[in-house]
């Protein structure tokens, strides 16, 4: 063997062991590795724990979010974790870099929440219920008002929306109702200042009106980090009169100091809306009456016009009672009658129900949303700046709202004891043609289900005018006589008789922070909120009821100081905590508003201005001005972070009260223990977390202004030629008035366990009002017809249970639940002496809403079923339908349960969120289910199981009788109406027009319904694009979300069980003319940069 071969084999042996060598290498090289870990929006998170999975190296990261390991095998696991975060684990798959981002944990033990005055504190610190939402699920389905996004989520607050209106309210109820006549719904603050949730809507218990919106629809779901529902009287003391119907603590999005440079955040959707619930209409029969005689042809009235005999629909009845379809047979229809319109001028068509019947009126409605955010921050301070815009459109013809969002914040770090901020938000509102509501003449759906004729083909009305530029309508005075009878054209009411609105917005708070040590600190802030509503209505001229202009501007001013005193600071070794906030505030509320209405017509036609009134418009103008002065204060000592008393105190001086009684102290006392930090149960582990709470409370709800004296009202509608007519009120007023005080209690119960993957929240609550302001008759010869006094009592109690549940967590999955329960047992115990019951506003006919002793609040009043007891509902022997009692309570408008539950799955970039929720126990009186059968265009008035009624016609299968007055009770009858001791099968049979009419004025409660329902409230699919793929931008996510897309449980198929008439009045209970409820299906866009 030569020197070149040895030299040749060592080389292949070096070789070999080289590649030995490498591999090894490669399956157990170590380097350096680093990486960072950012929040979902991309922000750097500083102080996460990183540790290497089975050894005992670890790090935190710095406060740009890095960290760095040093000889790290590159086919380690890393386990990341941070108080409040999921925790993870990430495979390097010999990665030297990773970016990892951290989502917030569903179940956190020792979580912040914000509570009164906008201070956020430790959640096992309170002794009273907190449930909060956090923004981004307020983003991630949008709404047009974001406290709707809140149904289902927290537990004991019911939220009842009005889908289907474009920009509409929201109702809020936090634990029941607690005033007979005042607000209901809490109060609303933001960043620790209250603001304006006032509702100006009108036509509440079914008389015509619009839906406005509540002013909390100003909130933008863009700028929120989270919402907190503080529910029970000892979490609201502090606001005192305020409070007393709870607080929604709001807390906007800041920029972090920890963001150096300058961030980018873009979130685009789009919302389709489709009007999907609403009433069934029979297709069996079509409008008018069946007539015969003379001037009739086949069941129709007959015409000779121009030498030819044409059958005629009775366009002139606003009913649908008249023959039965049939193809063979040939009408003329409604625009049948013009010789301009050639192609339908005398043209017979087939007697059917129509391809475009009513529901396609109704177009889908677009929501185009686009937000985008900048934000910087760094050591000297920080600030934010977003926009949001939005373009709606309604889901009937001629309707868009369009509104512009900036708001801005702000801080800076003066040095190291000062340091100041600014939030500003601007809100502008500009709708066209929100739809009426309720029963009046330009609400479309109000005569297209309760007055109108089925075989209507409504592509044929969208030629709304005439040539000449006059309506052009179905409901004709006459074959050769086109004026409107009854009712306009659907198509002229959105473009010729609608509505148009306009607001602008802004408010916010500026302030200060002068920290004189590490453990105690003084803030000054200010907050305002301002507003002016601009509101125009119109009738044409040539519209079936008189033209006309309205002409309502409103104002409101607001403004809120406050300088409070905040210690924190733990002695004797750290074993005794104290925190403190003692302060005082001035509250300033103003409201102006001005305007009028046309008298008599408009001179020139489609000038739309108050001095175009045929005669003199007119003319109103108010102001009002309320003031409260306020000192508080609030101890909260805890030992050794087991036991927390906190005491709260309040004393509010309002200028709606007596001069010498306007002075009420509200204070509250909770006492908490957290279970887990017993020696005994600290062992447990099992057991994460356990706390007991208990807590009194009393708060108030003072006076409207000016109801301590008597003022008379100018008007210019008077008869007194050109001056005013002064007025007094008709109801007298009360020099001795004082606040509503509602005294509350409740106990609660919070765990955590199984590596807190299991979590629960009980709380009972009681609370009850007292000295309710009420008006109560008086005698005429005093000139007025009431007065308001302090009387009543209303109480509330329920239990609220709130479940949150991890069910699988594994690597790459996780299933996240929560469940939301709470029932409410709502009673007025008293009204006043001799008086049980309370009305507080009546319906368009019989039916009123209002409060009855006994009963919860409010209650549905008006004629009900005669029972007997075996629950049979009795039959009247003269007519053959239900008999009736005298007025009474026939259902109660608020529910008595209500749940939600939501399952959230986590896949690596892939988030599946569900929620569903349900109610039981309200009930609605609706108007359009008594007029839609009363004019035979319900599905009911022709067809009932199958059977056509209007051929064979109704037998109420039940049992002669009626109610004895005297006895208090039901009595059998024969058929004669004599009373008899056992009971006589009813045998009367009743037409079917008659059956439908008897739903006017024989039986109320036929017209009512449970509002009980299960629904699919929400859906969302998302996927956020791994960093990897995206080079500069940050989590990139694609979603696909629904809203309301089913419902289960409804008692009637022709109505959306959560319907709501206004958000912001008590006379809940009574639907005058629904305008559809929406199924939303969107998508949306998000990244940062």
């Amino acid at each position: 063997m030569n020197v070149k071969e040895n030299f040749t084999r060592v080389g292949k042996l070096i070789a070999v062991t080289l590649l030995l060598l490498l591999a090894g290498v490669s399956s157990w090289a170590q380097g350096r590795i680093t990486g960072k870990v950012i929040d979902v929006n991309g922000q750097p998170l500083g102080f996460v724990t990183v540790v290497v999975k089975g050894t005992t190296t670890a790090t935190n990261t710095a406060e740009n979010g890095t960290f760095t390991f040093n000889n790290v095998q590159n086919d380690a696991s890393l386990i990341v974790s941070s108080i409040g975060y999921r925790t993870q684990e990430i495979a390097l798959n010999g990665r030297a870099y990773v970016e990892i981002v951290l989502e917030e944990d569903a179940i956190k033990i020792d979580e912040l929440v914000v509570t009164a005055l906008g201070i956020s504190r430790e959640k096992k610190a309170l002794g009273y219920a907190v449930q909060d939402v956090k923004g981004d699920e307020l983003q991630k389905v949008r709404t047009t008002n974001v406290v709707s996004a809140l149904s289902g989520r927290v537990a004991g607050v019911q939220i009842k929306a009005a889908s289907g209106q474009m920009g509409g309210g929201a109702k809020i109820n936090v634990r029941g109702n607690t005033s007979l006549t005042g607000s209901n719904q809490p109060l609303f603050v933001v960043d620790g200042i209250p603001i304006s949730n006032a509702d100006f809507s009108y036509g509440a218990t079914g008389g015509g009106g619009y839906d406005l919106g509540n002013l909390a629809s100003d909130l933008n779901p863009d700028d929120i980090e989270s919402m907190s529902v503080l529910k029970g009287a000892s979490a609201t003391a502090l606001y005192g009169s305020r409070a007393a119907n709870g607080v929604v603590m709001v807390t906007t999005k800041k920029a972090k100091a920890s963001q150096k440079t300058f961030g980018v955040s873009v979130n685009s959707s789009v919302t389709i809306d489709k009007a999907a619930y609403m009433p069934q209409l029979q297709k069996l029969y079509g409008g008018g009456f069946v007539y015969e005689g003379a001037g009739t042809l086949d069941g129709f009235l007959a015409a000779n016009i121009n030498g030819k005999t044409y059958r005629l629909v009775d366009y002139a009845t606003d009913e649908s009672w008249g023959p039965k379809y049939d193809p063979n047979m040939k009408v003329l229809e409604w625009n049948a009658f013009d010789p301009w319109d050639t192609k339908n001028y005398l043209v017979e068509r087939p007697w059917v129900y129509p391809e475009n019947d009513y529901k396609t009126f109704f177009q889908n409605g677009v929501n185009y949303t686009n937000n985008i955010q900048i934000a910087k921050g760094g050591e000297d301070g920080t600030f934010r700046l977003s926009y949001t815009n939005s373009e709606i459109t309604g889901i009937t013809p001629n309707s868009k709202l369009s509104r512009n969002t900036i708001s801005f914040s702000g801080t800076a770090n003066m040095n190291k004891y000062l340091d100041v901020w600014a939030n500003v938000n601007y809100v502008n509102n500009a709708a066209t043609g929100r739809p009426e509501t309720g029963y009046g003449d330009r609400n479309p759906v109000q005569k297209m289900w309760q007055w109108s004729q089925t075989q209507l083909d409504y592509y044929d009305l969208r030629e709304y005018l005439n040539p000449d530029g006059t309506q052009r309508t179905w409901n004709r005075t006459s074959w050769d006589d086109g004026t409107p009878m009854y009712t306009d054209n659907p198509y002229w009411s959105a473009y010729r008789n609608h509505q148009n609105d306009r607001r602008n917005r802004v408010y916010g708070n500026a302030g200060l922070n002068l920290k004189l040590a590490d453990w105690i600190k003084i803030t000054g802030r200010v907050g305002v909120d301002y507003y002016n509503l601009a509101m125009e209505e119109r009738f044409a001229v040539g519209s079936q009821a008189t033209s006309e202009y309205y002409l309502d501007v409103r104002e409101g001013l607001e403004t809120n100081m406050e300088l409070f005193a905040s210690l924190n600071k733990r002695f004797i070794d750290d074993k005794m905590g104290v925190s403190a906030i003692i302060g005082t505030s001035r509250s300033d509320r103003k409201s102006w508003r001005t305007g009028g209405i046309t008298v008599g017509g408009l001179v020139i036609p489609d000038l739309y201005t108050l001095s175009n009134s045929n005669v003199k418009a007119t003319a109103y103008d108010t102001k009002t001005q309320k003031r409260i002065n306020s000192v508080f204060g609030n101890l909260t000592l805890d030992w050794n972070q087991f036991i927390y008393l906190d005491v709260t105190a309040r004393n509010d001086w309002s200028s709606t009260l007596p001069s010498n009684n306007r002075s009420y102290f509200y204070p509250s006392v909770n006492l908490s223990a957290v279970l887990t930090s017993i020696d005994a149960l600290k062992d447990l582990s099992w057991l994460n977390f356990a706390k007991v709470r208990g807590g009194w409370a009393q708060v108030g709800n003072d006076t409207d202004p000016y109801n301590l004296e008597s003022y008379y009202a100018a008007s210019t509608g008077g008869a007194f030629d050109s001056n005013p007519r002064y007025n007094p009120p008709t109801t007298m007023s009360n020099p001795y008035l004082k606040p509503e005080s509602t005294r509350s209690w409740e106990v609660g119960l919070e765990a955590r366990m199984l590596d807190n993957r299991v979590g629960f929240d009980i709380s009972y609550f009681q609370k009850d009002t007292y000295d309710q302001i009420v008006p109560v008759m008086i005698s005429g010869a005093s000139g007025y017809a009431s007065m308001y006094i302090n009387s009543g009592h209303m109480s509330n109690k329920g239990i609220e249970v709130t479940l949150n549940l991890v069910p699988v967590k594994i690597k790459d999955f996780t299933w996240d639940m929560q469940i939301n329960l709470g029932t409410l047992e709502n009673k007025v115990i008293e009204i006043a002496e001799g008086l049980n019951y309370l009305n507080l506003q009546n319906a368009p006919f019989r039916v009123k809403s209002g409060a009855f002793t006994g009963a919860s609040y409010p209650v549905i009043y008006g004629t009900g079923y005669v029972y007997d007891d075996q629950g049979n509902k009795l039959v009247n022997p003269a007519n053959g339908y239900y008999a009736a009692t005298p007025i009474r309570n026939i259902g109660n408008a608020t529910p008595n349960f209500t749940a939600g539950m939501s399952n959230t799955f986590n896949y690596k970039g892939f988030d599946l969120s569900i929620l569903l929720d349900m109610q039981r126990g309200g009930h609605m009186y609706y108007t359009s289910y008594m007029w839609g059968m009363y004019s035979g265009i319900f599905e009911e008035s022709a067809l009932q199981n199958g059977k056509d009624i209007r051929e064979e016609g109704v037998l109420i299968d039940s049992y002669y009788g009626k109610w004895d007055a005297a006895a208090g009770k039901f009595v059998y009858t024969d058929a004669t109406g004599a009373v008899t001791t056992t009971p006589v099968k009813n045998t009367k049979v009743l037409g079917a027009e008659t059956y439908g009419a008897y739903h006017y004025d024989r039986n109320d409660e036929q017209n009512v319904f449970d509002t009980d329902y299960i629904k699919l409230r929400e859906i969302r699919l998302g996927y956020t694009i791994p960093a990897k793929f995206t080079g500069p931008i940050k989590q990139l996510r694609v979603s696909a979300f629904g809203r309301n897309l089913a419902i289960w449980g409804e008692a009637t198929k022709h109505f959306d069980p959560e319907y709501l008439q206004m958000a912001g009045s008590n006379a809940q209970g009574i639907e005058g003319g629904y305008i559809p409820s929406t199924k939303s299906f969107g998508f949306s866009l998000s990244f940062n940069f």
